[in-house]
């Protein structure tokens, strides 16, 4: 099954322990998928201007060698739609076009603090302005080439910003079809044209009511209806990092409609031990039931900037096999790998 972590890359001076970190820490424990995400943090030869961060081709091209030396996937994440920046603060996309913005009404100098997350949480490009892919397109393909990659992540979590009012393009649209039609889009030239495999996290395809899930893990404006809108060849990364009592039914849907899923922890080792367990369990019922939906391995999430320190911090756990039941920080996501590679290990 596929073992896989996920780490959030911008600055070209973590290439060296990067790869010490693949080759020395996640290798030995048998994971075989790293996703590197890029927010948009590349640096970019196609569009230098949209360029924020120093990591390019020849780092990738580096880290890409020595994967492929572990036996180690690589999977880009492009963020999608929305996450266009954090919080008020919006990406370089949105700055120097502004006309791709959905809430262009809304001020960088917005006070985030006093603000709720579900009234403005992050911003979006607008899903009807098909402009904004003459940019994305061609930054996407970037990535991909340089890293000899076949699979693209491309995010598409917490969109909230969509179907505004505020925007002329898309006022009065239906949210689930705005989000079928941006991931459709990408479908086409990712998979149909490039021929890569895609990949998506799958928050917003959750009936948040039905599922009993919170407004992040789960959709509660009715964008989740497009999945049944979407091609089921995607891979969905299903994360969910706090415990559900009720456990998490919504990798059952996934499965019964036909997806290949990989569930997705973060932090503390007893969520991600709860949700492996779990995800095991839809995936003998979807077997059971004759669905047409795999389980394709389970993947650890680190939402912090890669730096250095953090990368000595994770291989230094890793080398320890350490699995620390308290620690809900870069130790604890350490030892949510340790733990999910050897569970996953005794199951190939």
């Amino acid at each position: 099954m596929v073992k896989a972590a996920h780490l959030r890359i911008k600055d070209a001076n973590v290439t060296d322990k990067l790869i010490q970190y693949i080759k020395e820490g996640l290798s030995p424990l048998g994971v075989n998928l790293l996703v590197l995400e890029f927010n948009p943090g590349y640096n970019y030869r196609c569009f230098p201007e949209l360029a924020d961060g120093s990591f390019g081709r020849n780092e990738a091209q580096r880290v890409a060698a020595a994967a492929k030396e572990e036996g180690i996937r690589i999977v880009p994440l492009f963020m999608c739609l929305g996450h266009q920046g954090w919080r008020f603060e919006k990406n370089k996309l949105l700055k120097l076009h502004p006309e791709f913005d959905e809430t262009p009404d809304v001020p960088e100098d917005g006070d985030a603090e006093n603000t709720p997350d579900l009234e403005f949480y992050c911003h979006s490009w607008c899903a009807s302005n098909d402009d904004v892919y003459k940019y994305v397109l061609p930054m996407m393909d970037e990535i991909m080439e340089d890293f000899g990659a076949d699979c693209l992540h491309i995010g598409m979590d917490e969109v909230f910003s969509m179907a505004e009012e505020t925007c002329p393009r898309c006022k009065g649209k239906d949210r689930a079809e705005l989000f079928a039609r941006t991931v459709n889009i990408l479908h086409d030239h990712i998979v149909k044209k490039k021929g890569w495999k895609m990949m998506m996290w799958a928050d917003r395809l959750n009936n948040a009511e039905a599922l009993d899930y919170h407004a992040w893990e789960g959709d509660i404006w009715g964008t989740w209806r497009a999945i049944d809108m979407i091609p089921n060849d995607i891979i969905l990364a299903a994360w969910h990092y706090e415990i559900n009592k009720k456990g998490f039914p919504g990798i059952g849907v996934l499965l019964e409609k036909g997806f290949t899923v990989m569930p997705a922890s973060w932090k503390e080792l007893k969520q991600t031990r709860f949700l492996l367990k779990e995800a095991l369990k839809y995936k003998k019922i979807a077997e059971k039931k004759g669905y047409n939906g795999k389980l394709l391995g389970m993947l650890v999430t680190c939402w912090s900037e890669v730096t250095c320190e953090l990368l000595d911090t994770l291989l230094n756990s890793v080398k320890k096999r350490e699995q620390n039941k308290k620690a809900k920080d870069t130790i604890g996501i350490a030892s949510s790998i340790v733990y999910m590679a050897g569970k996953l290990s005794k199951i190939d």
